[in-house]
Parts: C-alpha cells; sequence; structure tokens
C-alpha cells in the first residue's frame, strides 16, 4: 500500500456490486485543481462562466434531475451519481452548494432504491456534501443507529467496519446534516487498521473527495479535537491509539490544503497530554507508545516551526519529558551502559532518522568525504552510520546507502525486521536494538544530527557512548543532560559560536560539487523552462514553503513582482500551498491590486533542485527564516540571489575585515588573481546581493534585475572566487576544527 499515492475520484459501476464486498472503483480521467474555499455559496456562480458554459452546465443539471426523477432502481441512481461527479470535477465548474431541491431528489432515491433495499452506498455518495445541507430527515435515522450498534463489534471485519462507516457518514448526512456526516467519516476511519488491504481505495478517496468537496480545515480540527481526547483515547487499545495517529500523518496530513496547515499545531496540547499520560507510566508498552508519539509530534509540529522559540518550548515540554522518561525507564529495567572496549580504531557513530539524499545526508557526506582524506584519520578512526529505519518517514535510498559503502563507511541496519509491521512498528524495540549493537560494537563517539525523535532521544538519554554529540542542522536550543558537545557546519567558517545561550564548535563544510552542480541534460531543463513564456524572468526560491509563509516577505515579492510586470514567482517545495495563497490574497486586496496577480505566483510542489536551479533566474531569499544549503546549492550553478542580513552593514563589514586580515598574509595564494588586501577587500564587502532591512531588499531585487547581461555576469564572477575561497577555508578548517573537538 502507498497511503501517499493519488488518485481521482472514481464513478459507481453501472450496477451494484454484492451486499458483502465493497464496490470496484475505476479511475476516471481529468481531476481540475481546486477551487478557492471562498467560493459562491450560491448554485452556480456565474460571474466567471461565458454564456456557453453556463447553459452546458445548466443543462448537465438538468439531465441529473431527469435521470433521479425517472429513477426506478440503484444503477439510475448510480448513474445521476456519475454525472453528477462529472460537473463537480469539471474545469468550468466552480461551485455546486445550495442545489436544495437536486438535494432533496437525490436524498428520496437513496433511500427508497439503495437504503430501503439493503444496497451498498459507496463513500462517492459523500460527495453530495457539496449539494448544501437539507432539513433532517427521520428516516434515515434507523440506519444511522443501525450502523452505531454494529460497528467495531466483535466479528465485524475491516473491510464491512469501513462499508458501515460509509453507510453511517451518508445516513448521517441525510439525517443530521452534511457536517455531521464528514464528522463521523473522519472519526471513525481513523480507528480502521491502516494496512487493510482496501484502505488505499479509501485513502485515495479521501484526498482528492476532501480537495473537490473543498472540506475546511476547522470541521477536520472540530472532528479531532473529540477523537484525541484523552479520556477517550485512554479507553482504546494501543493499537487504535496508533491508528488515529497513522490516519493523521500518512492521511489528512496529505490532503493538499491540509497539508503542513499552521492550525495543525492546535491539536498539540492533545498529543501532549496523551504523551505525558504514557511518560507517567512505567510500563513498556506505554513507553514503546511514547517513542512513536515523540516521532509523531516532532514531525508535525516541527514542520510548521517557523523560530528557535518554538523549538525551545518544544524541548522543554517533550524533550526533557520524554529524557526524564528514558532515564527512568533504563533505570528501572537496569539497561547495560556502554563499555570500554580495546580495539584498533575507535568507532564513530552517526545515527540517523533514514538514509535519504536530503539535505543533512548532503552536508554529512561531504564532511565525512574529506575527513575520511585528512592525513592519519583512517588508520585511527572507523565511521558507521546507524540507521533509525523511520518508515514512517520513508524508505531508505538503495543509492545513498551505496555512496556511504563508496566512501568504506558502514550502514548497521538492525531495525529491518520491526519495519515488517509497518506503521504500527515498535519504536522502543528498535531503539533497544539499535543501543545494544552500540554497546556491543563499542561505539566510542557518538553523533546525533536528530533534536526530537523517541529513538534517538532514547539513546542519547540512556547514555550509549562515552561522548555524545549533537550536531545542529539549524535548532539551535535542542538540549539533553547526556549531550557532551554541540557541532553545527552553519557558522560562517568561525571554529567557535555562540548561539542562544550554547557553544557550538564550527566545523564548516565544502560540499561535494556533485551536489551543487550536477550535469543535467540540456533538454530536461529547456523543458521545464518551456512552462513560462519567452522573455519571462522567473524569480523564485526552493525549500520548505513554511519559510516564505511571512507577510513581510510576501509583501516584499509582490511590490517587487509589480516593478517587474515580465516576472513570476516560482515558489518550489512542498508546505502549506493553501494558507500561502490566502495570505497572498489578503496582501493583494491590501494593496488593492488585482486578485488575478495571484496567478504570477507558481507553486510546483517537490522539485528536483539541480534542474530547477537552471529554470529560475533569479533567488529571492525567504525572511527571517532564510533558505539553507538549497540557496548556496543555487549559487553553485553561477546565479544571483538576493539576501536579508541579520546583522547591520557596519557589523558585517567588521566581521569581514577581522576575518580577511588574519587569512590574507599566510593565504595570500589561495585569493589569486588578487595579489592585495586592499584588492581581495574591495570584492569581499560587496554588498549588492545583500539588503539590510526590507525597503533596502526591495530596492536592491529591483536594481539586480535591472543589470545588463554583461554587470551580471561581473558580479557571478566575484561570488565565484569568493566561494572558491570560502570551500577552501571550509574544508581545512572544517575537519581539523572536528578533530580537534574529538580531542
Amino acid at each position: 500500500m502507498n497511503p501517499h499515492k493519488k488518485s481521482q475520484i472514481a464513478k459507481n459501476p453501472p450496477e451494484s456490486s454484492s451486499k458483502n464486498t465493497p464496490e470496484k472503483i475505476v479511475p476516471p480521467q481529468n481531476i481540475p485543481e481546486s477551487t478557492p474555499e471562498k467560493a459562491s455559496s450560491k448554485n452556480i456562480k456565474t460571474t466567471t462562466l461565458a454564456p456557453s458554459v453556463l447553459i452546458r452546465l445548466q443543462n448537465s443539471m438538468t439531465n441529473i434531475s431527469n435521470i433521479l426523477q425517472n429513477a426506478s432502481h440503484k444503477h439510475h441512481v448510480d448513474s445521476a451519481l456519475n454525472e453528477y461527479l462529472s460537473l463537480l470535477e469539471s474545469s468550468e465548474f466552480i461551485a455546486i452548494e445550495g442545489s436544495v431541491e437536486l438535494a432533496r431528489v437525490f436524498r428520496d432515491k437513496i433511500y427508497e432504491y439503495i437504503f430501503s433495499k439493503g444496497e451498498i452506498a459507496s463513500a462517492l455518495y459523500l460527495c453530495l456534501y457539496a449539494l448544501g445541507d437539507l432539513e433532517g430527515d427521520a428516516r434515515f435515522e434507523a440506519f444511522v443507529k443501525t450502523v452505531d450498534s454494529t460497528l467495531f463489534a466483535q466479528g465485524v471485519s475491516e473491510e464491512e467496519n469501513i462499508m458501515l462507516i460509509e453507510l453511517g457518514s451518508i445516513a448521517r448526512i441525510f439525517a443530521r446534516g452534511r457536517d455531521e456526516g464528514i464528522k463521523f467519516y473522519i472519526q471513525k476511519i481513523c480507528l480502521i487498521d491502516i494496512h487493510t488491504p482496501s484502505v488505499s481505495k479509501t485513502i485515495d478517496f479521501i484526498m482528492q473527495a476532501f480537495k473537490i468537496l473543498h472540506i475546511r480545515f476547522e470541521l477536520f480540527l472540530a472532528s479531532m479535537e473529540e477523537v484525541l481526547s484523552l479520556e477517550y483515547l485512554l479507553s482504546l487499545t494501543p493499537h487504535l491509539r496508533r491508528s488515529i495517529l497513522n490516519w493523521q500523518l500518512h492521511t489528512f496530513w496529505n490532503v493538499e490544503h491540509f497539508f503542513n496547515h499552521r492550525d495543525w499545531l492546535k491539536l498539540f496540547v492533545y498529543w501532549k497530554d496523551l504523551f505525558y499520560a504514557l511518560c507517567d507510566s512505567s510500563e513498556a508498552s506505554k513507553i514503546d507508545e511514547a517513542l512513536y508519539l515523540q516521532f509523531f509530534i516532532y514531525h508535525m509540529c516541527g514542520n510548521s516551526f517557523s523560530s528557535q522559540q518554538e523549538w525551545r518550548e518544544f524541548n522543554t515540554l517533550i524533550t526533557q519529558k520524554a529524557a526524564h522518561t528514558y532515564e527512568s525507564f533504563a533505570q528501572t529495567f537496569k539497561l547495560a551502559g556502554f563499555v570500554s572496549i580495546n580495539k584498533p580504531k575507535k568507532i564513530i557513530a552517526f545515527l540517523r532518522d533514514r538514509i535519504v539524499k536530503n539535505s543533512p545526508y548532503k552536508v554529512e557526506y561531504s564532511f565525512l568525504k574529506s575527513l575520511i582524506k585528512h592525513p592519519g584519520f583512517i588508520d585511527s578512526y572507523e565511521i558507521r552510520i546507524y540507521n533509525m529505519g523511520l518508515c514512517e518517514k520513508s524508505d531508505d535510498d538503495i543509492e545513498a546507502i551505496k555512496s556511504y559503502a563508496a566512501l568504506g563507511i558502514g550502514v548497521i541496519n538492525v531495525i529491518e525486521e520491526f519495519n515488517k509491521q509497518g506503521y504500527y512498528n515498535s519504536h522502543l524495540s528498535k531503539a533497544l536494538a539499535i543501543r545494544e549493537k552500540m554497546i556491543a560494537d563499542g561505539v566510542d563517539i557518538l553523533i546525533s544530527p536528530n533534536n526530537g525523535y523517541g529513538i534517538s532521544d532514547f539513546i542519547l538519554a540512556t547514555r550509549s557512548a562515552k561522548t555524545q554529540i549533537f550536531w545542529s542542522h539549524g535548532n539551535f536550543v535542542y538540549n539533553l543532560a547526556s549531550i557532551d558537545l554541540r557541532l553545527t557546519h552553519i557558522c560562517g567558517n568561525a571554529t567557535s559560536i555562540h548561539h542562544e545561550g550554547y557553544e557550538f564548535v564550527g566545523v564548516s563544510v565544502k560540499m561535494d560539487e556533485k551536489f551543487y552542480n550536477p550535469e543535467v541534460p540540456k533538454t530536461i531543463i529547456e523543458a521545464q523552462r518551456a512552462r513560462f513564456e519567452k522573455g519571462v524572468i522567473v524569480l523564485g526560491v526552493i525549500g520548505r514553503l513554511v519559510k516564505i509563509d511571512c507577510a513581510s516577505y510576501l509583501e516584499a515579492i509582490i511590490k517587487i513582482m509589480g516593478q517587474n510586470p515580465q516576472s513570476v514567482f516560482l515558489a518550489c517545495g512542498n508546505g502549506n500551498i493553501h494558507e500561502i495563497k490566502q495570505k497572498i490574497s489578503s496582501l493583494l486586496d491590501s494593496m488593492q491590486i488585482e486578485e488575478d496577480f495571484i496567478q504570477r505566483f507558481v507553486f510546483p510542489g517537490y522539485v528536483d533542485s539541480a534542474v530547477y536551479g537552471h529554470v529560475i533566474d533569479f533567488w529571492l531569499d525567504s525572511f527571517p527564516m532564510e533558505q539553507g544549503e538549497s540557496r548556496i546549492e543555487f549559487c553553485a550553478k553561477a546565479r544571483l540571489a538576493l539576501t536579508l542580513s541579520k546583522e547591520s552593514k557596519e557589523a558585517r563589514e567588521e566581521r569581514l575585515n577581522i576575518w580577511l586580515e588574519e587569512h590574507f598574509a599566510s593565504h595570500a595564494g589561495v585569493f589569486m588573481p588578487y595579489t592585495s588586501l586592499e584588492a581581495v577587500r574591495s570584492v569581499w564587502l560587496e554588498d549588492a546581493c545583500i539588503a539590510y532591512d526590507t525597503q533596502d531588499y526591495i530596492a536592491k531585487a529591483n536594481r539586480l534585475l535591472s543589470l545588463s547581461e554583461e554587470c551580471k555576469q561581473e558580479l557571478i564572477d566575484k561570488h565565484v572566487f569568493i566561494r572558491k575561497i570560502n570551500d577552501y577555508f571550509r574544508e581545512e578548517r572544517g575537519v581539523q576544527a572536528f578533530l580537534n573537538a574529538l580531542r
């Protein structure tokens, strides 16, 4: 089962299926983009429809009504539903709300030819939600009661439970209102084992139907708040509690307009209450649940966090609570501590959530490649990567694993057997297995780039190595008492830096060129670039969209685009697209700019940065959350990027002058072809691509966009020179700083 797979809403087959088996779902053709939630609640929104289109839509409505009026069998009702679904999915159709009369006819025919005859009413009938609310129909109450008394009863299979949930939801729509029907559906489907064979169809249906029907996130929240009440959760079995979490993470999180919605954070208090209840138990099974729930909370919240303060609160409320629980568990069950083993080399263990080609992997691989080349390193140290195998995030990438093997670095996988349990795997079993393997191997130095997973916190909190190091990839407030040292590559070539009250060893990293500027066939780049008309300037960024979810940043982008009418903005990456579009619409309204301006914002989703780094012409870095490696990777393709500095112009110049005076004399040859400190300083202190406030940001963006090709190239050449020098010092100083820290 692939819970992330997207498919289109299927049509009912012309004849009903057996009462004991779900109806076959057959994928139809085109599904359009969803329309805004603020779509009209009238029968048909006519303001943007051409007369010919309006006539065609009205004819479709009449055809549906005629089919229903003449219906004498379930397959006639199914046929009318299929016509209705085609209309609902039409790219020309804006909204179909308030069609009360059509809703009444559908309701009556459904009762007469489906419900009263014991036929199956598939989930597709939930799409009648879009017709609007009717007065409650008491005829359907009997079916509501039947479902309530039968659902999840002993001897009822999960496949049968799914059909009962669909039946009960449709009955509630007609008996108690459409929101009650959807609410029931959300709350009950979460109790189904997510590995049930037919669940893949259910997930596909939810992904498409919730989008097309514009199911409000507020309705989803209201549904989940009841399901997540602590009293209710504790009345369930651990398997059912896990199912509720699985459906949130693997299904509802991925509904297009739910994805990374900031209001997911409103559920934090419910997750936290359950987490505390589990942590306050001494039962191993409850601790197992706590480890998984910590991972779950980390994922759901971390994708929306945009400040160190938010991470600090997470560390206080979740990480510290977890660490105390895990320490107590180790004492209660007398877990063995680490031991020093005589061996020819010291073992350095890197603990990874899973092995994939993400940004942390690129940094880590590049650093390790430089590290193992350092004279004498491999004579004294051996590097191993211990995999936590968080299959809930994604499967491991075989090519990434091979890339480590090519460096002579082994990936230790002792969790494969546990992952056969799928999304119900035991995180405690995995944590214990990894920890036992580390102790048996005699790991001397444990390095964790993780900052909140249950498994990694358990391994650290229970002291699995003599020296335990946290490597920060942006979270500078993560703290456990069992952390002995902190490293970060986000250090500006400094070997010692102070962040958020903590001292970090600066380990600068020279990124491997294969990540920054890999060979990409020109035809592939041209194909993506062809999406835009000739002469269009493509502005943009690549990264988590939460980083651009800032009103002041989006306002600056709108102003820049307003002064450059030939430009579009490409927001590449996954995230809360729906909310960002709403924020842009609100800004356009307040700035008295036509709403169709928003069409110049393009959200392509996840993209290959190796390709899109050549598609984007000019990088407008986000603020206050800036992009990281993605911006550096873009610039490595000889492109220009504008950033908003967090330090003043004076502070920046002072810092760079000190650095240049410290390094130029002893490394003059590296700075060639510039032969004097003054010549290098004139290049290094240039700030055409660095702004110091939002007004400066807008002004410099417009200035850069107006440069001639010759001037742009001159600026790019300067940045290429600076990068070359920085790479030299990154590699030399980063490796040495790391080795010094180990000593």
